[in-house]
């Protein structure tokens, strides 16, 4: 019996066997064809991108075209529906998830869209210059489709805006375009310094917040009642270094004598500037009745602490009552002043007739309650 040829025999080789390489052959395309039909099943790539697409018809309102995903990328068979969101806050990009493939897995990708808007948006029918206003000469309401979305719509008013840039016609006007503009304040007419600011001394502003000075006024409220620190020409944009604020205080009606008792015709009321105050005035003339000057007072001067006194309630070495409040009970005594003494002012007595010294506080003329 012949002995068929094999394959491997060495000493036949390949060309021994046609027939065998033959069957070979058909063998290693069978075992491909299993290999292939055990392979996972694909998503097709059509099938997320129409997943997207549903997603921006429905939740954007509008059509979204896709950027393609690479042709070799390969996503397993989704069991379930894709889950389509807006991860990043914005219409630029769309996160397609799998929750369960056929094998229990799953998977995301990030998607690149366009998204398609048809809007009124405003439009330049004629050019404007940089820093010009808008008027209604130079735009029109018109409807635009398109994938920007930072284009001023209808729900905004753009007349008398201020634009950063020069802007030709067929130009969409966008915020970008737009100076941020805020109301300031500039002077109406001289004034000089010195001079009381009333509202008519003024007049409002619009100016672009980048190029302001930050102590440019903003609030009217600001400047009226203030008093100009200097001489301010007629359309100056006013800052807060231009005015000062002034105080209602009391004020000496005459020369003062050191050790005058204060009567109210010595007093009056007068607005100052802030920068005058070295301390703090007195404001209510009828507190001050009664009170003693410590030195010689100008006329015209604000008063304040350190040059007044409260006249003495107590002289020194006079006799006085003295007290001491108890929880249920008062005991009184007499001594004397070691020292003057306003109301409320704490002063040393003598006890008698023991002689013991205490610390006490002038309550009335004449009268003095000892610490416990």
């Amino acid at each position: 019996m012949r002995k068929i040829p094999s394959i491997f025999d060495k000493r036949q080789g390949l060309a021994a066997g046609p027939i065998q390489f033959k069957w070979l052959l058909l063998m290693a395309c069978l075992w491909l064809i299993s290999l292939s039909s055990q392979a996972a099943p694909w998503h097709a790539h059509e099938a997320i991108y129409q997943a997207v697409s549903q997603f921006s018809q429905q939740q954007l309102g509008s059509n979204a075209s896709t950027k393609p995903l690479d042709e070799r990328s390969r996503y397993a068979l989704c069991t379930t529906p894709l889950q389509v969101t807006l991860p990043f806050n914005n219409q630029k990009t769309v996160k397609v998830v799998c929750e369960k493939t056929h094998d229990k897995t799953s998977w995301s990708l990030y998607l690149s869209i366009n998204v398609q808007t048809n809007i009124k948006a405003w439009r330049l029918v004629s050019p404007i210059a940089e820093q010009g206003t808008i008027a209604a000469k130079h735009i029109a309401l018109v409807t635009y489709t398109g994938n920007q979305s930072n284009f001023m719509g209808s729900e905004t008013n753009p007349i008398g805006q201020q634009v950063k840039r020069r802007l030709n016609e067929g130009d969409w006007l966008s915020p970008d375009d737009m100076n941020n503009l805020q109301t300031l304040w500039r002077a109406a007419e001289d004034i000089p310094q010195g001079q009381v600011i009333a509202l008519k001394h003024l007049t409002s502003s619009k100016e672009p917040v980048q190029t302001a000075s930050p102590s440019a006024v903003s609030s009217k409220t600001q400047l009226i009642g203030k008093i100009a620190k200097r001489y301010i020409k007629a359309g100056k944009l006013l800052d807060k270094d231009d005015v000062e604020g002034q105080q209602l205080v009391v004020i000496s009606n005459q020369a003062l004598s050191r050790g005058r008792e204060l009567i109210a015709q010595d007093l009056a009321l007068a607005w100052v500037p802030e920068h005058s105050l070295r301390q703090t005035a007195f404001s209510q003339k009828e507190a001050l009745v009664g009170w003693v000057t410590k030195r010689y007072i100008a006329s015209q001067t604000p008063l304040t602490k350190d040059m007044l006194r409260q006249a003495y309630l107590v002289i020194k070495g006079s006799q006085v009552s003295l007290q001491i409040n108890l929880d249920n009970y008062q005991i009184t005594n007499k001594g004397q002043a070691l020292s003057n003494g306003g109301l409320g002012d704490k002063i040393k007595v003598k006890l008698s007739p023991s002689g013991l010294v205490k610390e006490g506080l002038v309550i009335a003329k004449g009268q003095v309650e000892l610490s416990r």
